[in-house]
């Protein structure tokens, strides 16, 4: 009896050592791209404009569920714990389409799938650079083009590049959401203001910003 009874003290003893020393497991966050809030007048063209949105391509680095953090040139690291909610390529499509939709005025905006009668322009975004580095700034680089419904070739292109500087995200993945969301914002302003240029006729040459 007394055997059995150091047995089950030692037992006891350890099981509650690793429920003591066992380490704490760390939830996962999910974070989303915040679509812009304007109060003031909107890029609006003589009539809303109908627009359809293709398929935002990205480098293959930023696909993946975790948050990616630039470390110098050429290295990138994971944020394990703090994941996008949802494909970073998909997220960033519906929060231009919903900035555009602000800015723009118009609700007939459509994502990947449209008729040919249903648009008057086409968007088509490739993202080059959508990160942000351990010092706090946030870097967007793409290449875009708008076309006319009916046919592929572009009345306006360009390439913007775009950077914010904000807070080191210091352990705050919540840091690299809300600056990277600015960085759409400032883009799809970009964007509107050449929609509605070329919604006016003013279609020029390449335009760049950088």
């Amino acid at each position: 009896m007394k055997r059995a009874s150091i047995a089950f003290v030692g037992f006891a003893g350890l099981f509650f050592a690793g429920c003591l020393f066992k380490p704490s497991t760390v939830s996962t966050r999910h974070f989303l791209l915040t679509p812009i809030t304007t109060n003031g007048p909107s890029l609006a063209a003589t009539q809303p404009l109908s627009l359809g949105i293709g398929f935002v391509t990205m480098p293959s680095y930023l696909l993946r569920n975790s948050m990616a953090v630039r470390n110098g040139l050429n290295e990138i690291e994971y944020i394990d714990d703090a994941q996008w909610g949802e494909r970073l390529d998909h997220c960033f499509q519906r929060t231009l389409a919903a900035n555009l939709s602000q800015l723009l005025s118009t609700d007939r905006i459509y994502l990947t799938d449209w008729g040919r009668d249903q648009v008057d322009a086409k968007v088509f975004v490739a993202v080059e650079q959508f990160d942000m580095d351990r010092q706090g700034t946030g870097t967007l680089i793409a290449r875009w083009r708008i076309a006319r419904s009916g046919s592929d070739i572009p009345v306006k292109s360009g390439r913007t590049r775009l950077t914010r500087t904000g807070p080191a995200a210091n352990g705050k993945p919540e840091v690299i959401a809300s600056t990277l969301s600015e960085l759409v914002g400032e883009f799809s302003r970009e964007l509107a203001q050449s929609l509605r240029d070329s919604a006016r006729g003013g279609v020029g040459g390449p335009a760049v910003s950088e």
